[in-house]
């Protein structure tokens, strides 16, 4: 894992912190219950995909795949002090 990944991850424990959405996930997104659900669990669970994660921006993209919707969501979060903020959610069908 690339090192400025490490270093911003180690600030918070994403299972215990706070998530927050920031305004394009919550409102140009469409996002169901069941998708922001999914979002914050991808979020605390969900594995580290390092060729979408930009260092330019201190942005981590997080994948997870579940099966009961046969979904993968991509959620791209960027890490404050206090808080986690989702900046995006995108959902594809299928494992990736």
């Amino acid at each position: 894992m690339e090192l400025w990944i490490t270093e911003a991850m180690n600030k918070l424990d994403r299972k215990k912190s706070q998530i927050l959405f920031s305004e394009h996930a919550a409102k140009d997104k469409n996002l169901g219950m069941e998708d922001v659900d999914n979002s914050i669990q991808t979020v605390q669970i969900g594995k580290i995909d390092e060729e979408k994660s930009t260092e330019e921006k201190k942005r981590i993209c997080l994948k997870n795949y579940f099966d009961r919707q046969r979904q993968t969501y991509f959620v791209v979060v960027e890490y404050y002090p206090d808080f986690i903020k989702i900046i995006t959610v995108n959902k594809k069908k299928g494992k990736y």
